[in-house]
């Protein structure tokens, strides 16, 4: 079966803050789609997440495509060469958010999560992220999370050093210990999903997937196959009815059989 993909984006700066730290990119002929959730006050927030989604895009698109083109970076055997350039693209963008953030100290210790998906155009999607902006899958009705979030609480979760009942209380939920500009390289997590058709996947800033439970996204990504933008819309209003603490991007794409 041949696949196509459609897709549609939406950022809003939410009803506490007075700037959009977040960006996103869709860039359809080329089958990037990033989102990242920028870190480090307004000014260097927005720069962070600016440069990451500059950065990805024209590693991706543009210099991995060049004749003399050399990775800066080992590849491991496991890896497809699809996934190893969005790993690449991602790290690139992290050294230059680092090096940045050296060469300003009004922009020291700025940083931005992200979250990419690449469609290669054959039978399969790249899913890659570092930080806790997430992807989710819509399917049969049933909505999964597939990316697993580099946080403070999912580490301490994960160790066994907090119950998970003690999780809602727990004081430092938007703690990440991964991300891109802390340091001078990044771990970047991959994974290469077969595609379905009537797959929806929908990517999205800690604005939206705070402020909304999984249930409720579900009810909401039913209607998107009708119409993508508006269901964007619908999940950003009611991040914001929801107190709208944070800002909010949403990515959503549809994989349709032809």
């Amino acid at each position: 079966m041949a696949f196509k993909t459609r897709c549609f984006g939406m950022t809003d700066v939410g009803r506490a803050r007075q700037k959009n730290e977040d960006n996103f990119i869709l860039v359809p002929n080329e089958g990037l789609y990033v989102v990242a959730d920028g870190m480090g006050g307004h000014a260097s927030g927005r720069l962070a997440s600016s440069l990451a989604v500059k950065y990805i895009t024209e590693y991706v698109c543009l210099q991995s495509k060049r004749p003399d083109f050399s990775p800066a970076y080992a590849r491991e055997s496991s890896i497809t060469e699809p996934a190893f350039v969005l790993s690449s693209g991602i790290r690139h963008a992290n050294e230059r958010i680092y090096i940045e953030a050296c060469k300003n100290p009004a922009h020291e210790g700025m940083g931005t999560t992200v979250v990419a998906i690449r469609d290669p155009g054959d039978d399969h999607l790249i899913l890659a992220h570092a930080g806790d902006s997430r992807i989710y899958r819509f399917r049969d009705s049933s909505l999964s999370q597939v990316t697993e979030d580099h946080s403070l609480l999912n580490h301490l979760l994960n160790t066994g050093k907090l119950k998970p009942e003690e999780a809602e209380s727990f004081p430092n939920k938007n703690v990440i210990f991964r991300a891109l500009g802390l340091k001078d390289d990044v771990q970047v997590d991959t994974q290469r999903i077969p595609k379905r058709a009537g797959d929806l996947y929908m990517m999205c800033s800690d604005g939206l997937s705070d402020l909304i439970d999984d249930w409720a996204m579900g009810e909401l990504l039913e209607g998107a196959f009708k119409d993508l933008r508006a269901t964007c819309k619908s999940l950003i209003d009611l991040a914001n009815r929801n107190g709208g603490t944070d800002n909010i991007t949403v990515v959503i794409l549809l994989i349709e059989g032809t």
